[in-house]
């Protein structure tokens, strides 16, 4: 009995000893929700105008935007809305939104006073239209179009898939896959502003952005968006983009299309040359 009792207790003792070392054993400190706190350090103000806000033009770019609103600040990390308040008078400088030469919202009209409609005429080739853009009467050579959500939904109710946008040289042309662009503008609501100039050398400007309803600017993506090199016959050619504000060029490929044109993948806005 005795060595029974003895064994008994060395085990106990030993069992206390495990415990108590595992319960002084330090634990892995788990992060807190402070620690993983967004600091806010970028920040977004948005104003959301009250109906009916005055427009004021400013010029040939922009308006002025002015009444009731709520003012918004979100976090541009995390989202998380910081602040929000209505105030009595808020301002904002935006962007026309320009219609047949003429703003859609301050009423701004171009110099000549009149209506600049860009000249619509199908294509060739079925379900394919031609539109030419319009002069931009404050840069020389520059050409401009804006097509509306409801310009691409009707263009599509129409059956049409290529949209053309050409100068009025016509050696060059902006291809634009209505079903693939309307999936871009649609779920922000934006329109798709382009511009284009042919220069002498036969290289292509061009540069196209999303214009929300707010007046931000985005880059569309490439899908469904293409530049046509017109050729009289097929030569071998090299093909490089000198981007706006940058110094290097980009090379790039194209694919000959034996209806008479090189066509070309946009990338970003900037001047596209082909040589050979």
């Amino acid at each position: 009995m005795t060595r029974k009792k003895l064994a008994i207790a060395i085990l106990l003792l030993m069992l206390f000893s495990l415990f108590s070392g595992a319960a002084g054993a330090e634990e892995p400190a788990l992060a807190t929700p402070t620690d993983l706190e967004c600091m806010h350090v970028r920040t977004k103000t948005t104003i959301y105008f009250f109906d009916s806000p005055l427009y004021t033009s400013l010029g040939p770019d922009s308006h002025r935007v002015s009444g009731p609103a709520t003012v918004e600040v979100t976090c541009e990390d995390c989202g998380e809305l910081l602040s929000s308040e209505n105030v009595s008078n808020a301002e904002e400088v935006r962007p026309h939104r320009m219609k047949n030469g003429a703003c859609v919202l301050c009423g701004f009209k171009d110099k000549s006073g009149q209506t600049n409609k860009a000249k619509e005429t199908p294509a060739k080739t079925p379900g394919e239209r031609i539109i030419i853009a319009t002069e931009d009467k404050d840069a020389d050579g520059l050409m401009n179009l804006t097509l509306t959500g409801e310009d691409l939904v009707s263009l599509s109710g129409e059956g049409v898939n290529i949209v053309l946008v050409k100068g009025r040289a016509g050696d060059a042309a902006v291809a634009l896959n209505v079903p693939d662009v309307l999936r871009q503008t649609e779920p922000l609501g934006a329109d798709l502003y382009l511009e284009l100039a042919e220069r002498e050398d036969g290289s292509l400007f061009a540069g196209m952005f999303l214009v929300e309803d707010s007046g931000d600017r985005s880059q569309p993506g490439s899908d469904g968006i293409t530049l046509r090199f017109y050729r009289q016959s097929k030569a071998d050619v090299r093909i490089s983009l000198a981007p706006v504000g940058e110094d290097d060029l980009i090379e790039t490929d194209g694919v000959w299309n034996e209806k008479g044109y090189w066509s070309v993948p946009y990338l970003q806005e900037g001047t596209y040359f082909l040589l050979q």
